[in-house]
């Protein structure tokens, strides 16, 4: 079950040059040969464009991992994460979510949500589904729309494509309130996030698989402007 990974980042701040360098550390101690490209806005063009660059190097891997470069990953990662693939390796599979469905997961002691909003600060691509996604918002959305995660969720909407997040979150947002945009606020936390020092190993994948909570969140209206039918 081959893995490449992606890190989106913007090297221009300390903190996130410090947040990198703390990633690709654990990921490459917990496997020495995995494939991790830093995918760098230098020149300031914004998340989309980055965004689109971190899936443009996938390396032909069965499965592609992209991380936002302000991200904390719970102990034995790698491990996690293709244990998770094992379970849905044919879905985009969100690491992190703020969703208010994990409680309803949770409470029927569930290790998943079906949603069709994504957040991409961990996200988990099959590469055959990759240059379908880029293929369709080429057509489908305007240029200028800057959103990634709003992007990906267009695309499953419209394509009814299902995508999960794990519950618990394997990743958290540590820069919530760090946001280059200025986009902060403690709600883009994960709901429920695993920890740092807490492993994901071993979480059964199989509990609500076949019929998981169902988050009903949805895109922000104003973002529909942008979609070409």
């Amino acid at each position: 079950m081959d893995l490449s990974i992606a890190i989106q980042h913007t090297p221009g701040f300390v903190d996130r040059r410090r947040w990198v360098e703390g990633i690709v550390a654990q990921l490459t101690a917990e496997q020495t040969d995995v494939a991790v490209t830093v995918v760098e806005d230098i020149d300031r063009e914004g998340c989309w464009p980055t965004y689109l660059r971190t899936l443009n190097v996938a390396s032909g891997a069965a499965h592609h991992l992209v991380l936002q470069d302000d991200v904390a990953l719970c102990k034995d990662f790698i491990s996690s994460v293709r244990e998770v693939i094992q379970a849905r390796p044919e879905n985009l599979v969100a690491l992190y979510t703020n969703s208010h469905s994990v409680f309803a997961a949770r409470n029927r002691r569930e290790s998943w949500i079906e949603t069709a909003r994504v957040g991409c600060p961990a996200l988990i691509w099959p590469y055959t589904l990759i240059g379908e996604f880029i293929a369709w918002q080429r057509k489908h959305i305007a240029k200028n729309f800057p959103w990634d995660d709003a992007r990906v969720s267009m695309w499953l909407t419209k394509t009814s494509k299902r995508a999960f997040a794990t519950v618990p979150s394997l990743a958290q947002h540590d820069g919530c309130q760090a946001s280059i945009l200025g986009l902060n606020g403690k709600s883009k936390t994960a709901a429920w996030y695993v920890g740092s020092k807490r492993s994901g190993r071993g979480i059964d994948w199989t509990q609500g698989r076949r019929s998981p909570a169902k988050d009903w969140t949805q895109i922000k209206q104003d973002c529909w402007q942008y979609f070409r039918a």
